[in-house]
């Protein structure tokens, strides 16, 4: 019987023994990876915090010599807990605590010494890797910073388009006479004035009754459909707005020229002295119908605000009936009421980022 359980015993010791191998087989080697001189925070300041990544299964051994004598308060909390892994409220030293670790994350080591002022310690920590796989593992840790945004819901005007609103400056029919009359001039102005956010404008001038028929003639072709809605069946407007590409113009018995001028050179031009000059973005020489498109960055600026067409019968007998027409295209923007959402806080806090296998 005693050697049966001698035999035992020895069986069991190897058992115990094989099993130790082969746990110190698949540990890793311990590494020392902190050995620092602490100057540990006072009950007055923020607390000392010391941040390091770990391997699940990792061992984990704190020394702390404490110089001065004092207590200190210590923490080891995972950085995503609200548990501590390890707490003590008052110790004086840390002797050779081990500790498992039982996530792979960043764990934060919090110091506070419970005098006032701070004091020196010296403070070592090594890791045992929980395999040898585990050995090379980066415990160092990085940090990204991340936005949280509070969001809130406000009611407010957006702008969804920008309209364009044609606007008619001047429509009129007027007499110009021939060189040789008395008692009319054969040169004369008209004035206008280009309402604000005006995007472009267009003209129109045509002589004698069969110029103004064959402008509305081509009327008749925008009489149908949304054409006829956004144009009012106008011609000289849809040309405006790109509908059509050109304008009719005509054979007649009769010409004129025209220029575009400011105030001192229109008074010039109809009193007929020498001095006067043209702006070059609008004029016509001996033309039966004219008509033109000018952009706003094209449209010269002038003191008191207005334009002026001159125009001039060159005929020495024959009176002619002039058509002129001026159609402004004004910028309108279109606002609708929307709900839309928009941050009312930004705050920042930082996040470890955690290192690979």
């Amino acid at each position: 019987m005693p050697s049966f359980f001698l035999r035992s015993v020895i069986v069991l010791t190897g058992l115990l023994s094989c099993l130790w191998l082969n746990s110190q087989a698949q540990s890793g080697k311990a590494l020392k990876i902190a050995d620092l001189e602490v100057q540990v925070a006072g009950t007055k300041q923020p607390a000392t915090q010391l941040q390091y990544a770990f391997q699940a299964g990792d061992v984990l051994v704190l020394d702390l010599n404490n110089k001065a004598k004092v207590n200190y308060k210590v923490t080891v909390q995972e950085f995503y807990s609200s548990s501590p892994l390890y707490s003590v409220e008052e110790t004086k030293k840390l002797n050779n605590l081990r500790l498992t670790v039982p996530q792979k994350s960043v764990y934060t080591i919090t110091l506070q010494s419970l005098s006032e002022t701070s004091t020196k310690s010296h403070f070592t920590l090594t890791r045992i890797p929980a395999s040898a796989k585990a050995q090379n593992f980066n415990t160092h840790v990085a940090w990204r910073t991340i936005q949280d945004t509070t969001w809130t819901t406000a009611t407010e005007k957006v702008l969804v388009k920008n309209d364009l609103l044609p606007e008619t400056i001047l429509d009129k029919t007027f007499r110009l006479a021939s060189v040789t009359n008395i008692t009319s001039n054969n040169r004369t102005t008209e004035r206008f004035k280009l309402p604000a956010n005006t995007k472009h404008w267009v003209y129109w001038v045509g002589v004698g009754q069969e110029s103004v028929q064959a402008l509305q003639e081509s009327g008749k072709l925008l009489a149908k459909g949304a054409t006829a809605l956004l144009t009012g069946s106008n011609p000289l407007v849809a040309f405006g707005m790109g509908l059509l590409p050109q304008l009719p113009q005509v054979k007649s018995s009769g010409y004129i020229s025209y220029y575009l001028l400011n105030k001192t050179n229109a008074n010039l031009f109809r009193e007929d002295e020498d001095g006067w000059k043209p702006y070059g973005v609008a004029k016509g020489q001996d033309v039966l119908s004219d008509y033109g498109k000018i952009m706003a960055n094209q449209t010269p600026k002038t003191d008191d605000g207005y334009l002026y067409l001159g125009f001039l019968n060159p005929s020495t007998i024959t009176g002619l009936d002039l058509t002129l027409k001026v159609v402004a295209f004004v910028d309108n923007p279109v606002y609708q009421t929307r709900t839309v959402r928009k941050p009312s806080k930004i705050t920042t806090h930082k996040e470890p980022i955690l290192p690979a296998e």
